[in-house]
């Protein structure tokens, strides 16, 4: 009779014996896909390799710019740094199960925004790799404190969408992972819906991080109303194309349910309502300036700053009073 030494007691639920013979009955350990850190640690996670080059990446560009007198951008490589270190903290384990491939699209997006600025000079002259002969444009060759995104405004354009696309693919395979570990049976149309507009309103509330630097603080070198509603452009095309990578690259939304709860679950409402205004504002601002060349608010950068703000307190709002109406309704039911 064949010795069963090898067999690993948590792949096998029990054994039977039966006229002299060993049934074995193997059953696949479920605390693999609940995450059971004996299994996950046995396995290799790709989602690591991404996570540890941005990491590095934005460690080595604080280091280069501090040394180089770009306190601005090195300020914003330290904080991409702290944003690898807070996905390394939630996706190193492997139970989120993230693919690496929107992590690599993600970190490329970023780098790609990080490199461009810091490609610049603190004194707002020729950057490192601006060689004898040289002149801004050329290559690698920038100037300004802001490097690429100084002298070639199609720059600003690409990494908005990028970074747009990376964020919608990143918040649409969040919410389903969310939604099958929490058992909220969210649809693919929700899940897309979600993102797409959580996406935009990212988008939206960064110009109004930028208007204000423009305007008030005097931290960045670009803005008006050309820029600021192209950006909304970009930020909803990018928004649009990583929701359909989504949907049709995570194996997650092909075992879904097509028509999802009855009721959102409170998480899921309360974006839904605080995203809805960015959202509203973000596409009536881009519409404006594809179709009607900014007639609506008349090439205003004031306004359509003031515009974004004001959907920003909006949102704030709603989500004030949702919540106060859910206090209300649960002590009533007590």
């Amino acid at each position: 009779m064949q010795r069963l030494n090898n067999i690993q007691a948590p792949n096998i639920r029990h054994l039977k014996q039966f006229d002299g013979l060993i049934i074995i009955r193997e059953v696949m350990d479920r605390r693999f896909m609940e995450g059971d850190n004996s299994a996950v640690g046995k396995t290799r996670i790709p989602e690591r390799a991404p996570l540890m080059a941005w990491l590095v990446s934005c460690i080595l560009l604080t280091v280069w710019n501090l040394a180089r007198g770009l306190n601005l951008w090195a300020g914003y490589n330290f904080g991409g740094a702290v944003m690898a270190l807070i996905a390394i903290s939630i996706l190193w384990s492997g139970r989120v199960r993230m693919p690496a491939l929107p992590l690599w699209i993600a970190y490329f997006a970023t780098m790609l925004h990080f490199i461009g600025g810091s490609l610049g000079a603190a004194d707002s002259g020729p950057g490192p790799f601006c060689f004898d002969g040289m002149q801004p444009g050329e290559w690698l060759c920038a100037d300004g404190v802001n490097g690429m995104y100084h002298v070639h405004p199609w720059w600003d354009k690409v990494v908005h969408g990028m970074n747009s696309t990376a964020i919608a693919i990143a918040w649409a395979l969040g919410w389903r992972r969310m939604s099958e570990h929490n058992g909220w049976n969210l649809s693919p149309r929700t899940v897309a819906y979600t993102a797409f507009s959580l996406s935009v309103a990212i988008g939206v509330a960064y110009e109004v991080y930028e208007f204000f630097g423009k305007t008030m603080f005097q931290t960045i070198d670009q803005g008006g109303y050309v820029n600021t509603a192209s950006d909304l452009v970009s930020d909803m095309l990018g928004a649009g194309l990583g929701v359909l990578f989504a949907h049709f690259y995570d194996p997650m939304n092909k075992t879904s349910s097509s028509t999802g709860g009855e009721v959102l679950p409170t998480q899921v409402t309360l974006t839904n309502i605080a995203s809805f205004p960015l959202l509203v504002i973000g596409t009536v601002l881009s519409l404006d300036f594809l179709l009607l060349s900014g007639g609506i608010v008349n090439e205003d950068y004031d306004l359509i700053g003031q515009l974004m703000l004001g959907s920003i307190f909006v949102g704030a709002a709603l989500i004030a009073g949702r919540i106060v109406q859910q206090s209300q309704a649960n002590k009533a039911k007590a």
